[in-house]
């Protein structure tokens, strides 16, 4: 769009100004994650402790984009239609009023056209960041072809079962301790005597 309406004159002058600048902002603006963000967000060792749950957190997001993906191709075909459409409309119509609303509808259709490629774009830029990190974590200590594997899903969840435990303190509730020793106890037996109930007691700060 080169004018804004809602604005006034001066108020379009000045933004003219800062059209090319504005234009760069629109091209560079972060849509998706970072590769930062991937790695120390979503893949950080508190939430996913191993090389192989980082592995499978990577074939998760990447499967969700590589499916919004391909949904935003069905919208871009109909987005194309309804612009053909439109204009095809707009030659034929001959009410002002309808003329100038099929205008307003092409420009509507185009500008969400151009936002659907840029979306697109730093999808498949996502795409290929979680492909880059898949390779690196999987380092032949997991089977890669089995995402319910037993043993893996049972050392990744002793291992944050452990790290959630060193945070527990004489202030933490019952429920919160439980929720935390039950897990792992049943995991790894060294743990059980932890639940014993004078343990249980001292880890919670009941005295008698």
């Amino acid at each position: 769009m080169n004018e804004f309406p809602v604005l006034s004159d001066e108020q379009n002058k000045e933004l003219a100004e800062l059209k090319q600048e504005l234009e760069e902002n629109v091209e560079k603006n972060q849509i998706y994650r970072t590769e930062a963000e991937m790695r120390y967000s979503v893949l950080q060792d508190g939430k996913q402790p191993t090389n192989a749950t980082k592995y499978w957190q990577c074939v998760r997001e990447q499967a969700v984009m590589y499916e919004q993906l391909t949904q935003d191709s069905f919208a871009y075909r109909n987005l194309i239609i309804d612009i053909e459409e439109a204009k095809e409309q707009y030659q034929k119509e001959t009410n002002t009023y309808q003329k100038r609303r099929l205008e307003i509808k092409i420009d509507e259709l185009e500008f969400g056209l151009s936002g659907l490629l840029r979306v697109a774009k730093d999808r498949y830029r996502e795409i290929k960041l979680w492909s880059k990190l898949k390779k690196e974590f999987d380092d032949g200590s997991f089977d890669n072809t089995d995402v319910y594997n037993f043993e893996t899903g049972k050392e990744a969840m002793e291992i944050r079962l452990q790290k959630r435990a060193v945070t527990l303190t004489q202030g933490s509730n019952q429920a919160e301790v439980l929720n935390v020793l039950g897990p792992l106890a049943t995991i790894n037996k060294d743990y059980k005597h932890i639940l014993d109930p004078k343990d249980f007691k001292k880890l919670n700060g009941v005295k008698k």
